[in-house]
């Protein structure tokens, strides 16, 4: 998995836009995987365009992570599926994906962090850690709950929520690795020059705390 700049799309930010440049630019700048998240298309279009991302996440050498369909993810080879309370259960989207996708949900508290320690996952997204602008009815936790998260999962946390670059210093120093970012990136007209800001932050804290011996 490679989830440490984790972009996860939304339809919001792609009116008048084109996927596939916006894409590739926020890979220039140093997304390491691509969450395709879209609520209002039909699957065939789905498809056909999972299939042009799956090639460039490839040229980029990053993941691709498809929202929810599961057999979507299957048909075009991505690396994993995402899902969360409402979508298929992980023990479903396990029978039908077998050890072919490495599957990731959404816990919105420390109670359902630690259910969520055992299901069939291979990684937790955790927030909303900021006040966010993706989701309407989102629940808060906070960078103390996020603290606490790292503390007690055993599996990787991805933080998510309202991660902005210059929030990143305080998601990675409060010990999350993996940053699922929308709004951070794809809010800027330039997404590859806010993806290169983030990947920038991300590698000075990194530094800071190896040089602190915190790491």
């Amino acid at each position: 998995m490679k989830l440490t700049i984790y972009l996860i799309t939304d339809d919001k930010y792609f009116k008048g836009r084109d996927l596939f440049e916006t894409i590739e630019k926020a890979l220039q700048g140093g997304v390491t995987a691509v969450q395709y998240r879209f609520k209002n298309k039909d699957t065939r279009q789905m498809y056909e365009e999972l299939l042009k991302l799956r090639e460039i996440t490839r040229n980029y050498g990053a993941d691709l992570v498809v929202n929810d369909r599961v057999d979507l993810a299957l048909a075009v080879e991505a690396d994993g599926v995402h899902v969360g309370k409402k979508d298929l259960p992980p023990e479903a989207v396990r029978k039908v994906a077998g050890d072919k996708l490495y599957v990731g949900y959404t816990a919105n508290s420390l109670e359902e962090l630690k259910e969520a320690q055992k299901l069939p996952v291979d990684y937790i997204g955790f927030g909303s850690i900021y006040p966010t602008s993706t989701k309407e009815n989102y629940k808060l936790v906070g960078l103390e709950a996020l603290r606490e998260a790292i503390r007690i999962s055993e599996k990787p946390i991805v933080a998510i929520g309202g991660i902005m670059p210059y929030r990143v210093h305080e998601v990675i120093k409060a010990g999350c690795r993996n940053l699922a970012i929308s709004a951070g990136i794809l809010a800027f007209e330039d997404v590859k020059k806010a993806s290169e800001e983030i990947k920038r932050a991300y590698q000075k804290t990194m530094r800071q705390l190896m040089l602190m011996g915190q790491l």
